[in-house]
């Protein structure tokens, strides 16, 4: 995610591009070049490039949690080049984690198998985003699968495993959407064309945590003009706060089989 510049900004931009052509200036904006400038002490000039990232300047905060459950959300980098970093979902990071965690809270008395059985109660939502059909492209959609926006959010399945989604983490999600009245949708891609992938399969397959891969839908993913609908905005909202306030009160039976 980038930054937003103000018109300004964004006129600076512009001018720098037309005057100072091959520059810092032409692939950066002044204000900023002249910021970094003045606190690592080095003329904009002498400046080739630089690697800058922004944060939530917003302080953490904490949050009750009445039940026994841990809720964890996690976010990773390097999702659309493959995840395989130290901090992407391919990397051991969130096994690694979870096992820190659990030695943290464990008491004296926890069995040899605690930690295994943590992860068989453990219940992962693959959330990404999901193809809806396009009104050019119908032809490229299952009939029986008709993605709408605006239409609830859509559980992903393909028996290949390109979306971790199975009868078990599917049968979850139905009770979990049901208790928060959240609308659901099931896409399965046609047999002749290609099936994406998300982090659902690698973080699945490193942790053995049951998933389930979930998507709001929208129009031409991955282009210049991605359109999505408000209402789906609003489900996925109540689909996380019902997995967060519903899950741990869910009979586990099915994922201890």
């Amino acid at each position: 995610m980038k930054p937003v510049l103000d018109s300004k900004a964004i006129k600076d931009i512009l001018d720098k591009h037309l005057h100072n052509e091959g520059k810092i200036f032409s692939k950066h904006n002044e204000g900023i070049v002249r910021l970094i400038s003045s606190e690592i002490g080095v003329k904009s000039e002498k400046i080739i490039d630089f690697d800058l990232s922004f944060a939530d300047s917003n302080p953490a905060q904490l949050t009750e949690n009445p039940g026994s459950f841990i809720n964890i959300a996690a976010l990773f980098d390097h999702e659309e080049c493959g995840s395989e970093s130290a901090q992407g979902a391919g990397s051991n990071i969130v096994i690694q984690s979870l096992y820190r965690i659990y030695k943290l809270l464990a008491t004296a008395d926890a069995p040899v198998d605690g930690f295994e059985r943590t992860i068989q109660r453990s219940f992962l939502i693959s959330a990404d985003m999901a193809h809806a059909v396009h009104p050019n492209y119908s032809e490229k959609h299952q009939s029986a699968h008709s993605v709408g926006i605006n239409q609830g959010i859509v559980a992903k399945i393909n028996y290949n495993q390109r979306y971790a989604t199975d009868l078990v983490s599917g049968s979850l999600l139905k009770i979990l959407a049901e208790k928060e009245h959240v609308p659901l949708q099931e896409f399965v891609v046609r047999n002749d064309s290609p099936c994406g992938t998300t982090i659902g399969p690698i973080v699945s397959s490193k942790t053995g945590i049951k998933t389930v891969d979930v998507g709001a839908p929208m129009w031409g993913m991955h282009s210049i003009r991605e359109t999505g609908g408000v209402l789906d905005g609003a489900y996925y909202q109540d689909l996380f706060v019902s997995f967060y306030k519903n899950f741990e009160k869910i009979n586990h039976d099915l994922l201890e089989q």
